[in-house]
This record gives structure tokens, sequence and C-alpha cells, in this order.
């Protein structure tokens, strides 16, 4: 039987006690996410919904975070892992990694609030096709902006520059080439 350890080679308690946060906050978002894919209105049958492909995005990452929570309480025992820290005399954060990883779940979760909350839609008539902007990619501009300029540490017009670029190309791929309406377009 092959033992499983962490990236780091590391079968510490601290390690699976990180692998089980993650799998509860990846749960999270992944039931959120099968709501918010439910909710959205079908015009038509069941393969043609619009929140389908988040519906199995989100039931395949709870898949994933089932595994990762079964392969961290399995590897020390549910008991000594759920045990308070207050004893070990550790903090919560005990490297700049885990202040990131921290970091990325509040952006996240920052992101979509803000994609629920704010919502317009611009469509911009040329010769050739409707220019669409909503708010989709406003959001996602200003949330991946950030993402960059805290992780990648480039200078500001850079990460705001390949934001536009990347948000721009994905969300045109899937209105234009896929004809999947976006979060907050009618």
């Amino acid at each position: 039987m092959t033992r499983i350890v962490g990236e780091e080679r590391d079968d510490s308690q601290s390690s699976r006690r990180k692998d089980l946060l993650a799998a509860v906050v990846v749960a999270a978002v992944a039931v959120f996410a099968m709501v918010l894919a439910v909710r959205l209105p079908n015009p038509g049958g069941p393969f043609t919904h619009p929140g389908l492909l988040p519906f199995l995005t989100g039931l395949s990452l709870l898949t994933m975070a089932a595994g990762l929570a079964v392969s961290a309480l399995r590897g020390v025992g549910a008991k000594a892992l759920l045990q308070k820290r207050m004893h070990e005399g550790t903090s919560l954060f005990e490297s700049a990694e885990d202040l990131r990883t921290l970091l990325v779940i509040v952006i996240i979760a920052v992101y979509v609030f803000l994609s629920d909350l704010v919502t317009f839609d611009l469509r911009i008539p040329t010769r050739f096709f409707v220019v669409w902007f909503s708010s989709y990619e406003a959001v996602s501009i200003v949330i991946l902006t950030a993402t960059l300029r805290i992780f990648w540490r480039a200078p500001l017009w850079r990460c705001f520059l390949v934001s536009v670029v990347f948000v721009i190309a994905l969300a045109s791929a899937f209105r234009y080439g896929f004809h999947i309406l976006l979060p907050g377009s009618d």
C-alpha cells in the first residue's frame, strides 16, 4: 500500500489540517456554484440549460473536495486531526503561504459576490457585429488585475493589460463562439 504525502513530502498533521480546510472551502464554493446554476432561468430543456456546465463543474469540485477530505481524515485520524491547536503553540498562519491562501479565498468570495451584485449589459453595434461588454467582463478585469498585482507583482499597467486581453478573449470565445450567455447578460 502506498503512503500519501503532501507536496513537500510532509505527512504532518498541519498538512492534513490544511487539506481538510481546503476541502471544506472548495466544497462550500462548489455547493454555492451548483445552487446558483440551478437558479438560472431555463429557456429550453435540461441539456441546453445555461447552468448545466457550472452545475457539472460544481459537482466535480464537490467530488474532489470529498476525496481530499477523506484522504485527510484517513491519514491521521479524524480525532487527532480535528483537535484544537491551542496547546500546540502555533498560529493559524504558520507561513506567508498560509496568508496567501487565505487571501485567494477572500478574493474568490469578493469575485462571486461582485459578479452577482453588479449587473449591466452594454451593446455597441458596429458595421460587422454587435460588441457586448457586460458586468461580467468589468468585474473579472478588476478582480484579475488585483490578483495579478498581488501575486505577480508586475506593474499595474501590465496586470491590467493581461487581464483585459484574457478576459475579453475568453468572454468572446464563449459569447460569440459557443453562443453562451455570460453571467449578468440578458
